[in-house]
């Protein structure tokens, strides 16, 4: 015991159970003791009867049939967790290759008990940081929802129509990191899927931002790519601008339309696409970073954020095969947004 200094028994054969499991030594007394004080290896014979304080002194009938005793401390580092004892009916020392036989022993069985107390430092410890964390993952989800709770308060006393469609996209962001942190708290470790993502976010936007009057059909393609939640958090925050702005753009004097995700990975890159079949912008965009000149709030938004994930972000007219009225398969101009950023995999060990 490292609190008490003192030595008691945990296993033993061949010795008197109600008395080893009573008895206790200090270090430094007895054979076993003086070899936990100075961590060197210690033989005796014909000890046990002048030495008080050894664990079998108080057994005579044991004493009788014992006349040698060989002590090996169990070292790991230079820290002595204990020793191993060897008695002996026989009046003799043992030779040199014994000796080192016991102490190999010894060696390797001082190795597995400091392992097993790692083992169960580390178990304990992990439990105590997923308590912790379940309580943070609380706290946050519900300071999450306070934040959403006072925008649409604010957004319902509101008479300006601007300022309460702000609220809404605003309300809109909050309740989508909302949603991505409970993604990831559900998680073994933090890392999730693009299309999980994805399914999120469609989720929130679908009631937040659709008007009431509008149908929006929508397409989640399935995107098994997992990336970290550092990623996680600034991909949902980008992929809620993108779908902010496919509705409030795609479905202008419209009372239906489709809105398609997209997910893939290419050369190393993700890259992840908000397709809706509405009329698109007038300008095609395309940025990282480092560009300039895009003052809009959405656009800022995913600005400020690609450069965290070292990507780039496109918005853009693409043909896409479609029906006409005819029947007959022809071309339709989508408008495309598109994030790409490189593709960092958790290290497995």
């Amino acid at each position: 015991d490292p609190d008490t200094r003192r030595l008691h028994v945990l296993a033993h054969h061949g010795l008197n159970t109600n008395l080893v499991n009573r008895l206790q030594i200090g270090v430094g007394q007895c054979c076993a003791g003086r070899s936990v004080q100075t961590g060197r290896p210690s033989m005796a014979m014909d000890c046990f009867h002048a030495d008080e304080h050894c664990f079998i002194h108080e057994d005579p009938m044991l004493c009788s049939e014992i006349h040698s005793v060989l002590c090996v401390p169990l070292k790991v580092k230079q820290k002595v967790l204990g020793c191993i004892c060897i008695y002996s009916s026989h009046r003799h020392m043992l030779s040199p290759e014994q000796l080192q036989l016991v102490i190999t022993f010894a060696n390797e069985a001082a190795i597995a008990i400091e392992n097993a107390r790692l083992y169960d430092e580390t178990r304990r410890g992990l439990e105590l940081k997923s308590v912790l964390l379940r309580e943070l993952n609380h706290r946050v989800k519900n300071n999450l929802a306070t934040v959403a709770g006072i925008l649409s308060l604010q957004r319902r006393r509101t008479r300006s129509a601007e300022v309460r469609h702000i609220l809404s996209e605003s309300v809109n962001r909050v309740q989508g990191l909302a949603a991505t942190h409970d993604l990831l708290a559900h998680e073994v470790v933090s890392e999730a899927r693009v299309d999980d993502i994805v399914r999120k976010i469609v989720g929130v936007a679908n009631a937040n931002l659709r008007p009431p009057e509008k149908r929006i059909g929508w397409e989640v393609e399935p995107c098994p790519i997992v990336i970290p939640s550092r990623a996680v958090t600034i991909l949902a925050l980008v992929i809620n601008e993108m779908i902010s702005n496919a509705i409030k753009h795609g479905m202008v004097d419209r009372s239906e339309g489709m809105i398609a995700i997209h997910g893939c990975e290419e050369d190393g890159f993700v890259i992840v696409q908000v397709i809706d079949d509405g009329k698109g912008p007038v300008q095609e965009v395309s940025f990282d970073d480092r560009s300039e000149g895009y003052e809009g709030l959405g656009l800022s938004l995913i600005k400020n954020l690609i450069g965290d994930l070292r990507g780039q972000f496109s918005l853009s007219r693409k043909a896409v095969s479609g029906k006409s009225e005819s029947g007959e398969t022809a071309p339709e101009q989508h408008t495309v947004a598109e994030v790409r950023f490189p593709l960092v995999r958790r290290s497995r060990s």
